[in-house]
């Protein structure tokens, strides 16, 4: 460790650690956080800006313009972005007039979505909840619904699969599905990765592992800012292209296409993100 701090000078060091398979430990999922309560309820918070300083509203706006193209969204439609988070995505489709829906675990997230909301007296409605409960009780029929920056995937398989059929439910006739999640090939060669990188007043350590047997990628998330360490410990279900079909397959989805990037870039072992596109018949 010693070693990799003195090599840090700039940006970024990435030091690849090997584990012999008999000494990895067993791990039970979901992580816990610092605070003992599972990952998710943990790492979504006031450090969210820190561990994604690259995800603002610039890429959301963006993004934003690759989601209706690629979804074909016609004017006014309704949209469920589940994860939404701080809101970069729904922020930027409602800006553009379509009739958005955001629902998130985090109150915090959504307290900045709020806050962007409010500044700029957008029509956004903003929902506390789990993604586990969908559909939303007594919303009618959405025409698009939104799983962006790997915000599925974070339960136990048959969980992950409740959701699934959640969000499917939520869809009226015709509607689609995106789901934009990583590229599981990728994830299994950050295996053993660490990772520098800059922040203000200190830096991010990041440690990646996947774990073949459970099909999931884990990371230790290191903040050493400000003279203060804060851990924030994550996991995720890891689909192949495959596995991912026939979940959506067996909740009534038509898989439509599965692209590398939300500007529909071929999907294939270098892609950077496997995007599904599915359709509700």
């Amino acid at each position: 460790m010693q070693e990799a701090e003195r090599k840090v000078t700039t940006a970024v060091v990435t030091e690849t650690v090997r584990v012999a398979e008999a000494e990895r430990p067993r791990v039970a999922y979901p992580l816990s956080g610092a605070d003992g309560r599972p990952w998710f309820d943990s790492y979504f918070g006031e450090d969210y800006a820190l561990l994604y300083p690259d995800k603002g509203p610039a890429t959301g706006e963006n993004e934003a313009k690759a989601i209706i193209a690629g979804l074909a969204l016609r004017p006014g439609a309704r949209v469920l972005d589940v994860g939404c988070g701080p809101g970069r995505h729904a922020l930027a489709l409602a800006r553009r007039g379509f009739a958005v829906t955001g629902l998130d675990r985090s109150a915090t997230l959504l307290g900045h979505a709020a806050a962007a909301r409010d500044r700029e007296g957008l029509s956004l409605d903003l929902r506390l909840g789990d993604m586990r409960g969908l559909p939303l009780p007594g919303d009618e029929p959405y025409d698009a619904v939104l799983s962006l920056f790997t915000s599925f995937g974070y339960f136990s398989d048959g969980e992950n699969e409740q959701v699934a059929r959640g969000m499917a439910e939520s869809l009226a006739p015709g509607g689609r599905l995106l789901l934009d999640l990583n590229n599981r090939e990728l994830l299994e060669r950050a295996h053993g990765t660490r990772i520098w990188n800059e922040r203000p007043g200190g830096y991010l350590l990041d440690e990646f592992a996947y774990d073949a047997d459970a099909r999931r990628f884990l990371g230790n998330r290191i903040l050493l800012t400000e003279g203060r360490e804060r851990r924030y410990p994550f996991d995720h279900r890891a689909y192949s292209e495959p596995e991912i079909r026939a979940l959506l397959k067996r909740v009534g989805l038509r898989v439509l296409a599965v692209y590398g990037s939300l500007e529909r870039t071929p999907f294939n072992a270098r892609a950077s993100r496997m995007v599904v596109v599915a359709e509700k018949p």
